[in-house]
């Protein structure tokens, strides 16, 4: 059945191997279990990360078919923001160390220890540079492991991850009915009192959730053998979402409501055209009637939520002043801080120490940063210009191929590739705007799902690039042989499957 589904929305998928994807399944499982943190000091990545590089040598030694070329440009880009920390950890003469922006109040440290002036790199923290760059294991083995499955099991692998979001999200239904000091929190410093699942920050899971509703819409409307069937996954798809309403509330993220309204959002647009592919209209009327149930139902949970006290995200939109958060307070001081080390930065993970050297009397409590809680701007204070630049090159990669895959589906195209694209280009969107308001991709988890992204983006890309071409070349003044002469859908569509099999 599996393999019958496969050949029917994502093409030939005769050249699968169950091994790979059981082997990639189950490295995912360990980043859902271990890596919901951020910190370098969590124990779990002492399994988490060997299982990363296992996962990746295995695939590259063992799978001849491997298709590298499928995730070309995000492995290029990751390769590139790994030799950015490298050079950041290249011990400098003491002339040139001195000189580096920033790097002043740091001289005086040898005159302190009566010491000679080292070598020392551009990174003022070495060894948190060093864990940042053992990191990319994560999304390296996550990137190897999607290009060594066939179409059909990148497919499957959606409801993998439907099924892991709704796990974390029974497993903070549990966290909330046992209290604050719940047996069922993954980790000793975490948002204690509230629903964070497999994490320890309630922004993450809620950026999670909000994931959830367009993979619960990709996944509703895909194509199907039996009609039936797929009408049961668009409702079962619309009650999962529902229930993931107060979900979101109770993680008491305000983060988390914005990017759930997004998702909700991007998850209708995706519902819609994916059903226009599928030639499927409805009534207006009828349109207009399930949006109206829809919200009294959303509103409903809402205000059940509130009544039980639990939805402790608008209470703190109501309760807590924008100028008593410790983020917003000290964004000046952070600004700064970009601004003396830049062009160079101060060395990836070095933000926590380098804070300190900063941070003001005033700000001095029992809470502390531990990251600038805005990626983009910690990407810039700790990566300087070329961390800039990597950022403005993966946006235009991401702007072309999202651009390409939401415009009208070339006939000969797999439907499957196309959706699964658009789910890609609308998690990237999401993960960027909770970003801009946290840290979301210092997670292993992040950093995997923001891997398996950009691989179907990257894939249905490529496969409407093809697509273009072929019909292009159907047409009777394009076509091969004698004039008039055209080339069938059918076996447009066969050279496209032939393609994407290139390497395998």
């Amino acid at each position: 059945m599996q393999r019958l589904l496969s050949r029917t929305w994502a093409g030939d998928d005769s050249g699968a191997r169950p091994w790979v994807f059981f082997l990639y399944l189950a490295f995912l499982t360990l980043c859902f279990l271990g890596g919901g943190g951020s910190r370098g000091d969590i124990l779990s990545l002492l399994y988490l990360r060997p299982a990363a590089i296992l996962c990746a040598a295995a695939i590259l030694v063992f799978d001849r078919r491997i298709a590298l070329g499928a995730v070309k440009v995000p492995l290029l880009l990751l390769a590139a923001l790994a030799l950015i920390m490298v050079l950041q950890l290249i011990p400098l003469p003491p002339e040139i160390w001195t000189s580096l922006p920033g790097h002043a109040p740091f001289v005086d440290a040898a005159t302190i220890a009566q010491i000679d002036q080292p070598w020392r790199p551009i990174s003022v923290a070495p060894d948190l540079t060093l864990d940042s760059l053992v990191s990319l294991v994560v999304p390296f083995a996550a990137l190897i492991g999607f290009a060594a499955l066939s179409p059909g099991q990148r497919y499957w692998l959606l409801g993998f991850l439907i099924a892991a979001a709704a796990m974390s999200a029974l497993l903070g239904i549990a966290q909330m009915v046992s209290g604050d000091l719940s047996p069922f929190y993954l980790y000793r410093i975490t948002n204690n009192g509230s629903a964070v699942g497999f994490f320890s920050n309630a922004n993450h899971q809620a950026a999670l959730l909000a994931m959830a509703y367009p993979m619960l819409a990709v996944w509703a409307a895909m194509p199907d053998l039996d009609p039936p069937a797929r009408r049961f996954r668009s409702i079962l798809g619309a009650a999962l979402g529902l229930l993931l309403v107060p979900l979101i509330l109770v993680t008491g993220s305000r983060a988390g409501l914005f990017l759930a309204v997004a998702g909700v959002l991007i998850a209708g647009i995706l519902y819609v055209s994916l059903a226009r592919h599928r030639g499927q209209t409805g009534g207006l009327a009828w349109k207009r009637l399930a949006l109206l149930i829809a919200a009294i139902l959303i509103l409903g949970a809402a205000i059940a939520v509130l009544a039980f006290a639990r939805a402790t995200t608008l209470q703190r939109l109501f309760e807590l002043h924008v100028g008593s958060d410790l983020r917003v307070a000290n964004l000046p001081v952070i600004v700064q801080i970009a601004r003396d080390f830049f062009p160079l930065g101060s060395g990836f993970g070095t933000f926590e120490p380098v804070f300190q050297v900063y941070e003001p009397m005033r700000s001095l409590d029992l809470e502390y940063l531990n990251h600038a809680h805005n990626d983009l701007l910690e990407l810039v204070l700790t990566g300087g210009l070329p961390a800039l630049l990597l950022l403005g090159a993966f946006l235009l990669w991401f702007a072309t191929k999202a651009f390409g895959v939401s415009r009208r589906r070339p006939a000969p195209a797999p439907a499957a590739a196309i959706a699964l694209a658009r789910l890609g280009a609308a998690m990237i969107a999401i993960l960027f705007v909770a970003s801009v308001l946290d840290y979301p991709l210092r997670t292993p988890i992040m950093a995997a799902l923001f891997a398996i992204a950009c691989g179907w983006l990257s894939v249905g890309g490529d496969t409407v690039k093809r697509a273009d071409k072929l019909e292009r070349g159907n047409r009777p003044d394009a076509g091969d042989g004698a004039p008039g002469m055209t080339r069938g859908p059918a076996d447009a569509a066969a050279k496209i499957n032939e393609s994407s099999k290139v390497g395998r």
